[in-house]
């Protein structure tokens, strides 16, 4: 029994090195990101010619472009007309909006109102008998109506409020982005996630998910000219190579997009001062559904264009190293799971490899809990919610353990399977908690546009000191601290060790004394 035991242990242990060694490089890019992120949005100058300040909308456009808005529609009654409306309003002189619908349930009666539409005679409205292709192929279908003088095409999810100046906003992107480096495909923008943030536990959590995400990570992405994805909503996309490239039928037809469009030699550029508020899936279930369908469209995605992107002569070095890191996304989690247990296990057999040490295990285990939730901390900090938000934190890092499995086992299907699984619809249901957000954006948005000035000093308009002092140095320096945390550990372990040989053993203290004076 004791045999067993041991091998129990020691193969416990040499498991949970193995994963949380691979985890801990996911987790030392997410400290990373976050003290980019933190450095960058406060330094002088380092944002110019990124794409992240819009400055002035119309800057250069004499003639308005023709930009095609679509909106993919699929049993969307709560929110259709709300979307449609706030695209009606938008502050742009020349655009269209193309409902692509594949409703079987009253939205349709929402839709073929007939004094709704004549009192919205820019609207073209496209319906589907069948769902083929999924969001895709009405993203398709949208395409084939679209006006054929259309220079560009954006893209907004039902449940999005898209702002007046959006479209101006995109434009501007395009046209300072586009001078400099691959050409722009596409300019994606934030989606803020907020307008039911406190409807419970799990938004709150989802929340500071998506700050984390949109707000350290992705501006990180951009700052190292990684590859950045498509995502879905609130991007715009060329016309021209949307049309040649075409939509696909895949689940996750952002994704794939997002990789045909490096494989073609573009950039999509990532900018978190266009931003269009949001539903945030409400229940545990929706949540679960919604993250298995993006876990198994993007690795089966992912096995299908693995060599092509490897050995692709359009793809920088740093966009190849990015796709590998988010190649295994959805495993991740997984990775941190199992190999936190097998470190219990080891931990309660008392096994572990000759050179590791319980206070290594456990600064690997907490350097990798840490590191997402620092990245939500800073995000929600970036944007001047973290007073108010900072619970969603706990929240997070519940939903992050609930969807591991279910992840992993979407994840695993999409790599294994030969064909995706089908597309699953989340419920939106209009509620709103939370409806000031583009006042209380303002704020970071008056800030980052005044980055150009000295730091230290205030924009104009910007009341508020900006954001550094203590909490930005606490927080850059927490990062520091988790990301030296195992090698401390490891460090501080070898000194013990050396100093019980030193005083157990006169000759080692005589060599000690030789080697180091």
């Amino acid at each position: 029994m004791k045999g067993v035991e041991i091998h129990v242990g020691l193969a416990a242990s040499y498991v949970a090195l193995a994963l949380g060694g691979l985890y801990f490089l996911y987790a030392l890019k997410y400290y990373a990101s976050t003290l980019i992120a933190l450095s960058l949005l406060n330094t002088e100058g380092q944002l110019e010619g990124m794409g992240i300040q819009p400055g002035d909308p119309g800057l250069g456009y004499k003639d308005q472009p023709l930009v095609s808005i679509h909106l993919p529609f699929y049993n969307e009654a709560n929110v259709a007309r709300r979307i449609i409306d706030a695209c009606v309003d938008l502050d742009y002189g020349n655009y269209e909006v193309l409902v692509a619908d594949d409703s079987s349930d009253q939205t349709l009666d929402v839709l073929r109102d007939p004094e709704y539409r004549m009192s919205r005679p820019a609207v073209k409205f496209v319906h589907r008998r069948d769902r083929g292709g999924f969001k895709g192929g009405a993203l398709q279908q949208a395409l084939r109506h679209m006006h054929p003088d259309a220079e560009y095409v954006a893209v907004f999810d039902a449940d999005f409020i898209p702002p007046p100046d959006i479209i101006k906003k995109f434009l501007s992107v395009f046209k300072r982005a586009g001078s400099a480096g691959k050409p722009v495909a596409a300019v994606q923008g934030y989606q803020l996630h907020y307008l039911n943030k406190n409807e419970n536990w799990l938004t709150k959590g989802v929340r500071a998910e998506y700050s984390g995400s949109y707000m350290v990570e992705r501006v990180a992405e951009e700052a190292l000219g990684a590859l950045k994805m498509v995502s879905g909503s609130v991007f715009m996309v060329r016309a021209d190579a949307l049309s040649s490239l075409g939509w696909t039928t895949s689940i996750t037809e952002d994704w794939e997009l997002t990789l045909r469009l490096y494989l073609e030699g573009y950039r999509v550029v990532y900018t978190p001062l266009i931003q269009a508020p949001a539903e945030i899936p409400s229940t545990v279930s929706r949540l679960i559904r919604q993250r298995m369908r993006w876990a198994e469209g993007h690795t089966h995605a992912v096995r299908r264009y693995f060599w092509r992107v490897l050995l692709s002569d359009r793809m920088t070095a740093a966009e190849k190293l990015e796709f590998i890191y988010f190649a295994p996304y959805y495993l991740q989690s997984l990775l941190f799971l199992v190999g936190t247990v097998c470190w219990v296990v080891s931990e309660v057999y008392r096994r572990r490899p000759p050179f590791w040490t319980p206070a290594l295990g456990w600064g690997l285990v907490v350097s990798n809990l840490l590191a997402i939730p620092m990245m939500g901390l800073a995000g929600m900090f970036l944007e001047g919610d973290l007073r108010d938000d900072y619970p969603g934190i706990l929240g997070f890092m519940a939903v992050s353990l609930l969807l591991t499995p279910y992840q992993a086992y979407a994840a695993l299907k999409g790599l294994l399977e030969a064909r995706e699984g089908a597309w699953v619809r989340t419920l939106k249901t209009g509620f709103i908690t939370d409806s000031l957000i583009g006042v209380k954006f303002r704020s970071l948005v008056n800030w980052l546009e005044g980055l150009g000035v000295k730091v230290g000093s205030r924009p104009p308009g910007v009341d508020a000191p900006l954001p550094r002092g203590p909490v930005r140095r606490l927080l850059m320096g927490a990062c520091v601290l988790l990301m030296a945390l195992p090698f401390l550990d490891w460090a501080a372990s070898l000194v013990v060790a050396l100093s019980h040989l030193i005083l157990s053993d006169p000759q080692a203290a005589v060599t000690w004394r030789t080697m180091f004076g």
